[in-house]
């Protein structure tokens, strides 16, 4: 896991931080307004994105995990999983599904990767936290 938290780190800019978070190897050509959030913690990874994308494009930014998907009929902003002070920094959308990373991919010290989409498939909020 200290993998996974140095290279969170390590990309300071947004879409290095999303497709670090994500862990795949490029974002699609349609990934846009990218906007990065979460406080600086040393012992912790907690960071929180947004995102626009082409419908057709979603499905490659969820195959860095292994997903667990459910039905949300709410307000992004009323997804219990994602840090208050964080998602506030996000234009609210209506969320559609959430997909739980399977908890046996964080290790010991525990950890969530939660991806909030609408049902357009088109914004999107992915809140990982790391301990």
């Amino acid at each position: 896991m200290i993998v996974s938290i140095t290279a969170v780190a390590l990309y300071d800019e947004a879409p290095g931080q999303l497709r670090s978070m994500l862990k795949i190897k490029e974002l699609p050509v349609s990934a846009k307004n990218i906007k990065c959030t979460g406080p600086f913690v040393i012992t912790d990874a907690l960071v929180t994105c947004g995102f626009e994308i082409e419908p057709n494009d979603m499905a490659s930014m969820l195959v860095g995990w292994r997903f667990s998907r459910e039905n949300a009929s709410r307000n992004s902003q009323s997804v219990d999983y994602i840090d208050n002070d964080l998602r506030s920094e996000f234009t609210p959308f209506n969320a559609n599904d959430i997909y739980r990373a399977d908890e046996d991919q964080f290790g010991p010290a525990g950890g969530h990767l939660f991806v909030v989409i609408d049902k357009d498939r088109r914004k999107a909020l992915v809140d990982l936290y790391i301990e």
